[in-house]
C-alpha cells in the first residue's frame, strides 16, 4: 500500500512453521540453534525500510516470504516503513541506523552507496551499461555482487545480498528526453547519489535531489522537467498526469538493491538462523530479475492512464553516449570499479538483449489534456463529516496481511475542497467533475479518483477509479462513508 493512513507504524510479518527438513538443511554450523517449530523463543529482526511498504519493492518483500518458510517461526521480522521521513537521504539513514544498531536489517539501493565513501557499487550505476533484464539478472549471476558487498564493512554493516529490481528511464513533463539535445538547460530529478549527479551534469542539465515527496513538490511548482523512476513506480505512484512522457528505449541504469544486517545482531543469531536469512537472501537474489521484469504490463496500464511513450533514434542514443564519454572516465579511475565495468561489458557481449519494449498503438505521441483542478468543483453538499469502520473480517476478505491492526475507525472531513483526516495525509484537496471525485496528496505525492453516489441521507459510496493500489481502494472506499455530521 502507499505510504500514507496507518502504514507509518511498524508491520509485523508472522512467520509460520515449516517442514523441519527444510530448516535442518539450511547450515552446516547451526549445531546451537533451535530447529524450526522448535520450543524456543523467536528471534524478532527490524528491518528499516525507507518506502511507505515493502509492496514497492518486490524483491524485497520475496526476501521476508522466503525467511519466513525458511524458519519455521524461529524468526520475526518487523518491518519498520517510511524510515527516514522521505527524506532526500532516507536510504542513507537506512544505512546509519543498521550501522548504529538502531535496526537489524535495511536495505538501501546501490546507488546511494558513493555517497558514503563506498565505491564498490559504481559500476551497477555506470550510465547506460546495464540496459537490460537479462543482463541484470547475469551480472547477479556472477561473482561480482559478491566482490561490491565487500565494501560495506568499511562504514559497518554487512551485505546480505544485491537484488534486481527496475530498469530507470527519463520520465518528462512537457516532451520525451531522447537525445543529449533534450536535456540541456533543464532540471532533472534524481536521488541522492554522486554518479547520477555527475551523469546528468555531463548531459547539460542540472540535477535536483529529490526523494517521492521534494518530487512531488517540485512537480506542483514546475521546478523540474523530468527524473528518473521504473515504470513500475511510475505507475504505483500515479505521475502520468504531471510527467505523461517516457523514453521506452532508454535505460538509464538499473535501481538494484541491497540487503544490509548488523554485524553484531548478525553474530548474536545461531548459525541456523543466520542460515535461513543467507539462503532467503540469495533465493530473492536470483528470483528478482523476474520479479522486476513486468514494464511491458506497466506500459499498457500507464498508457490507458495518459503517459505517452516515444522511441530514441540511434543518433539519439548514440549522442546520451558521447555526453556520457567523462563520466566513464572518471569511474575508471578506481581500479575495482574498471575492472567490474569491463566485466559487465563482456556480459553485455554474450546476453541476448531481448525484444525491445513495444509500444502498442495509441500510446504514442502528445498526451491526452488533463482536466485542470480548477475545472472541479467542490459543492457544499459535500461538506460535513464522515465516518466509516474497517473490521477484521473486512481485511480477511480483501487479503489484508494486517488483520490484527483492525477494526479501525476512519474520519474524514470534507469543506469546501479541502480534507482532514481519513486516508488521504496532511493538505489533501479534493475537486468533483460529474460524478467523479479527485482526492490529491501532495503529502504523498499522488491523486486518487473514485466515482461516487450519495443515497438520501448523505452517505457517500465511491468506486475506485483504477489505475489504484489495492490497499488504498480498501482503506478509503470499501466501506461507504456514513455522514454523521
Amino acid at each position: 500500500m502507499h505510504p500514507m493512513k496507518r502504514r507509518t507504524k511498524p508491520v509485523t510479518v508472522a512467520l509460520a512453521v515449516i517442514a523441519a527438513l527444510v530448516a535442518g538443511g539450511c547450515s552446516s554450523d547451526g549445531a546451537g540453534g533451535d530447529k524450526a517449530g522448535g520450543a524456543g523463543e523467536p528471534v524478532v529482526l527490524r528491518m528499516a525500510n525507507s518506502y511507505g511498504d515493502l509492496q514497492s519493492t518486490p524483491a524485497i518483500e520475496h526476501f521476508v516470504s522466503q525467511v519466513k518458510e525458511r524458519s519455521g517461526g524461529n524468526v520475526r521480522i518487523e518491518v519498520v516503513n517510511e524510515w527516514g521521513g522521505f527524506a532526500d537521504d532516507a536510504e542513507q539513514q537506512v544505512v546509519r541506523a543498521v550501522a548504529a544498531s538502531k535496526a537489524d536489517l535495511g536495505w538501501a539501493g546501490a546507488r546511494v552507496f558513493d555517497t558514503m565513501s563506498v565505491t564498490s557499487f559504481q559500476a551497477l550505476q555506470a550510465p547506460m551499461l546495464i540496459d537490460s533484464y537479462a543482463l541484470q539478472q547475469a551480472v547477479l549471476a556472477s561473482d561480482m555482487p559478491g566482490q561490491m558487498l565487500q565494501g560495506l564493512d568499511k562504514i559497518g554493516v554487512r551485505g546480505l545480498g544485491v537484488l534486481a529490481d527496475g530498469l530507470r528511464k527519463p520520465i518528462a513533463v512537457k516532451q520525451p528526453m531522447r537525445g543529449a539535445a533534450d536535456w540541456r538547460g533543464t532540471t532533472f530529478g534524481t536521488v541522492k547519489s554522486h554518479g547520477q549527479t555527475q551523469a546528468i551534469q555531463a548531459l547539460g542539465a542540472t540535477p535536483m535531489e529529490i526523494f517521492r515527496r521534494s518530487r512531488n513538490e517540485a512537480l506542483v511548482d514546475s521546478k523540474l522537467a523530468g527524473f528518473e523512476l521504473s515504470l513500475f513506480l511510475y505507475e504505483r505512484n500515479v505521475l502520468t498526469h504531471p510527467a505523461p512522457y517516457v523514453t521506452a528505449n532508454v535505460n538509464l541504469w538499473p535501481q538494484m538493491d541491497v540487503l544490509l544486517a548488523n554485524p553484531g545482531r548478525l553474530a548474536a543469531l545461531t548459525g541456523q538462523q543466520r542460515g535461513w536469512l543467507q539462503q532467503a537472501a540469495r533465493d530473492a537474489a536470483g528470483r528478482s530479475t523476474a520479479i522486476a521484469d513486468r514494464d511491458a504490463q506497466n506500459l499498457r496500464n500507464t498508457c490507458q492512464s495518459g503517459a505517452r511513450f516515444a522511441y530514441a533514434s540511434q543518433a539519439e542514443l548514440a549522442s546520451l553516449r558521447r555526453a556520457f564519454a567523462p563520466v566513464y572516465a572518471s569511474l575508471e579511475q578506481d581500479p575495482q570499479t574498471k575492472a567490474f565495468i569491463q566485466q559487465i561489458k563482456a556480459l553485455k557481449q554474450s546476453t541476448p538483449a531481448g525484444a525491445p519494449l513495444a509500444i502498442p498503438a495509441g500510446c504514442t505521441g502528445t498526451a491526452p489534456v488533463q482536466p485542470a483542478d480548477s475545472s472541479g468543483t467542490a459543492p457544499a453538499g459535500l461538506n460535513g463529516t464522515y465516518r466509516y469502520l474497517l473490521t477484521k473480517e473486512d481485511a480477511r476478505k480483501v487479503g489484508d496481511p494486517e488483520v490484527d491492526q483492525f477494526p479501525h475507525v476512519s474520519t474524514v472531513k470534507l469543506r469546501d475542497g479541502k480534507v482532514d483526516g481519513g486516508c488521504f495525509g496532511q493538505g489533501a484537496t479534493y475537486s468533483v467533475t460529474g460524478d467523479r471525485i479527485t482526492f490529491d496528496t501532495p503529502e504523498y505525492g499522488y491523486s486518487m479518483a473514485f466515482t461516487f453516489s450519495a443515497d438520501g441521507t448523505g452517505n457517500l459510496h465511491l468506486t475506485p477509479v483504477p489505475p489504484m493500489d489495492k490497499g488504498d481502494a480498501f482503506q478509503c472506499s470499501y466501506k461507504a462513508w456514513t455522514k454523521i455530521g
